[in-house]
């Protein structure tokens, strides 16, 4: 998994502009004084959108090919970009207030992956908010490729599809969803128009 995004970041350049799910999120951001991890960060696209809105954000992917490729590109950001598999971050040494920002990322992760990373999450006290948007079962791509589970798919790489209820259930164990929306037109990128998932949610105090 790591060897094909090491090689995909390598030869693609990929889209620069911030996607429509950070500006959807840096509406809630305004004047946040907080940390905020990209986990899963990619090209870095939305880490550095963050970071021009004079908010802190540092991006996290287990690729070192995309980490060394944007401390180059974006030079004055360098230090925002950390090599790290967002499952294993130490979420639970942090004392001061952040966000998990996460798009793209949960469906390339395994069901265990995800049981571990949301008994870390529920267990913060200094988390804010939770973001995340993700591809769900009712993508045009949902059953492509070589089956390994119920919802999990091989193609060019690894898609484990979200069943939107399941992931809403258990973020709603310790956060308050205040937005929560399936549909199309939110991921638009060439020809692809995937059915997503987005949940906007702030932890219960």
């Amino acid at each position: 998994m790591k060897n094909y995004w090491d090689n995909y970041y390598k030869i693609t350049k990929g889209n620069l502009k911030p996607t429509p799910f950070s500006q959807k999120c840096s509406k809630f951001l305004k004047n946040y004084k907080g940390k905020i991890y990209d986990i899963g960060c990619g090209n870095g696209r939305d880490t550095v959108f963050f970071n021009r809105l004079n908010l802190n954000c540092y991006g996290l992917d287990q690729s070192s090919e995309a980490i060394e490729i944007n401390q180059r590109k974006f030079k004055k950001y360098q230090k925002k970009f950390i090599e790290s598999d967002f499952v294993k971050y130490p979420f639970e040494k942090i004392k001061k207030n952040f966000t998990i920002y996460s798009r793209f990322t949960i469906h390339s992760i395994n069901k265990k992956q995800e049981k571990v990373l949301f008994k870390k999450i529920h267990k913060l006290k200094a988390i804010d908010y939770l973001f995340i948007e993700v591809r769900t079962i009712y993508d045009d791509l949902f059953g492509q490729g070589k089956k390994l589970s119920k919802n999990e798919f091989v193609t060019s790489h690894y898609r484990r599809f979200i069943n939107p209820i399941e992931l809403r259930s258990e973020i709603k164990k310790s956060f308050t969803i205040l937005e929560y929306k399936v549909a199309k037109g939110l991921a638009v990128y060439k020809n692809e128009n995937p059915k997503v998932l987005r949940i906007i949610a702030k932890k219960r105090v």
